[in-house]
């Protein structure tokens, strides 16, 4: 940063370039703060003026050998900027990185903590549309949220990407971060127990707030890409206003800049802010970013133990059974469904239920609600490591006996023991309680419940979501069981093990689920599969509920 003395000489002259408006306040800002040493000559000043005519101008004036550039800025254009980001927040900018006040601090210091709490709003919305389920545990450490920003500038307002890469120069780095991290930590404090929670540094989402913004995402994603869009553009039209610039030269820059956008950022290879993002596991954070080979990553978190790793059966995952000392785990590798496979899932059950096929939404789906479910004593495997990078996820094996191995024995046998019939009942009460908590689990066949030591645990929750469709799950759940009938007609067995499952479900279930699961909607979905006989016969039971 300049001296005290060239800024003395540089604050007199401001009366040259806005002789009739009052001076509201005044800070340096740009990489003659923040930047390394010989990096960026001469100043950069925002004088802030009540009521200025021309709105935002730039001036450039010779300060001995240097040069000052003055951006002068209307009080009211500046506060509409700070609040909903009016120019494309190309006036904001100057207060999201680190910045000196030099008239006024108490007005600024004001203004960038309600800028920053935008930012940290609109960003934490951005990684509940990025990460869906997941973003419940997400932890955020202060500086991630402006890095977020700036790099999300940089790539659609092209002339702050060398300020960006300026200010995480390795001479300047720690300090520039840790500046950072104080002053979004103070604007973090305000949101508590609104939008985040605190934990020390740590910043993680609060339920209420995944809950509503994944109750819309669809429509918010898009207004989303749009405001972004928005803001580019005038940022754009800001940045020509104040240095004269006309439309023509505005249109000519902006196209210029889009085409060499993808060129510029692969040269500066600018950080990824989520170097300061991790996701919360039972053995600890994990960051986002990290990439590890999965015999790595089990000998990291198991060391000192030879690891082996056999291929399951997996047909639209990768499945692997991890074995480590005494201990086993099951890691899952989350492919996209591309082709035949995703596309039949979703033609058979059209118009019921549609299965998200990408291989991110489908983990962070898992990992998400797996963790909601055991925070609510719902049995489910525990997660011992996440990497999002690899798409891998990695749970303690859960050494029961599969439900579908269960039920194909149930519904062949001409009457169940008293053991079956409970197993039936558990079944029922534990797709209950999970309904009970506003989770449907979207693929509820058998084979993704394991049965142990009395307990029903759900092993795979890919498809799972918030306030979902119960009556979907226990349809599944139960027309999908009345496949494995080898007689193709209901046998005594079927009927009650479908009696139990009822009886299960009805202690914590709403009952009218029950029943919406015997419309024609669920039955000619697993009509492909299941006899009709035996799909009757459960809707019949189904609706007599």
């Amino acid at each position: 940063m300049s001296s005290r003395t060239e800024i003395d000489v540089a604050l007199g002259k401001i009366e040259e370039v806005s002789p009739s408006s009052k001076i509201v306040a005044i800070c340096g800002y740009g990489p003659t703060v923040y930047g390394k040493q010989g990096s960026w000559r001469g100043l950069d000043l925002m004088v802030i003026c009540e009521e200025y005519p021309d709105g935002v101008r730039s001036h450039r004036r010779l300060n001995g050998k240097n040069e000052v550039r003055y951006l002068i800025v209307d009080k009211e254009l500046f506060e509409s900027d700070v609040n909903k980001g009016a120019l494309g927040d190309f006036l904001t900018d100057k207060l999201l990185y680190p910045y000196r006040p030099l008239h006024n601090t108490e007005y600024l210091d004001q203004l960038a903590v309600r800028f920053h709490t935008r930012i940290i709003r609109e960003e934490v919305r951005d990684l509940v549309f990025e990460y869906g389920e997941m973003a419940r545990e997400l932890v955020a450490t202060p500086e991630f949220y402006p890095l977020a920003r700036m790099r999300l500038r940089a790539r659609i307002f092209m002339p702050s990407m060398s300020e960006y890469t300026k200010l995480l120069d390795r001479a300047v780095r720690e300090r520039n971060l840790a500046t950072l991290r104080t002053s979004f930590l103070k604007a973090a404090t305000s949101l508590r127990d609104e939008v985040v929670e605190l934990d020390g540094n740590d910043v993680t989402i609060l339920d209420s707030v995944v809950d509503r913004l994944l109750k819309n995402k669809g429509s918010r994603q898009v207004v989303n890409i749009l405001e972004q869009s928005q803001r580019a553009v005038n940022s754009y039209l800001t940045r020509g206003r104040a240095v004269f610039l006309s439309l023509d030269l505005v249109a000519r820059e902006l196209y210029t800049s889009f085409r060499l956008q993808a060129d510029q950022i692969r040269d500066e290879k600018p950080e990824d802010p989520k170097n300061f993002l991790y996701v919360r596991t039972p053995s600890g954070l994990v960051q986002v970013n990290e990439r590890t080979s999965l015999e790595e990553t089990v000998a990291k978190i198991r060391p000192g133990h030879p690891v082996t790793v056999v291929p399951l059966a997996g047909v639209l995952n990768e499945v692997f059974l991890i074995t480590s000392g005494k201990e086993r785990f099951v890691a899952k590798r989350f492919t996209d469904w591309n082709g035949f496979k995703w596309f039949t899932l979703n033609l058979v059950s059209f118009g019921s239920k549609l299965f998200s096929v990408s291989g991110k939404a489908r983990m962070t789906n898992e990992y998400g609600i797996n963790r909601y479910l055991a925070k609510r004593r719902i049995s489910v495997p525990e997660i011992v490591h996440i990497s999002l990078n690899e798409r891998l996820l990695i749970e303690n094996y859960v050494p029961g006996k599969p439900m579908d191995k269960l039920i194909v024995e149930m519904v062949n046998r001409t009457e169940l023991s008293p053991a079956q019939i409970r197993i039936a009942e558990q079944l029922g009460e534990t797709l209950s309680r999970i309904h009970e908590v506003g989770v449907s689990v979207g693929d509820s066949k058998p084979e993704n419940f394991v049965a142990k030591e009395n307990v029903i645990y759900s092993v795979d929750l890919e498809q799972a979501g918030k306030n979902g469709d119960y009556a979907w799950d226990v349809a599944e759940l139960l027309y999908y069981s009345g496949h494995y009938s080898r007689i193709g007609l209901p046998s005594r067995g079927l009927i009650e093990l479908v009696g139990g499952f009822i009886r299960g479900y009805s202690q914590h279930g709403d009952k009218s689920e029950l029943k919406k699961a015997a419309g024609v909607r669920y039955v000619k979905v697993f009509s492909i599969w299941t006899p009709a006989p035996v799909l009757l016969e459960i809707s019949k039971m189904l609706r007599e509920t």
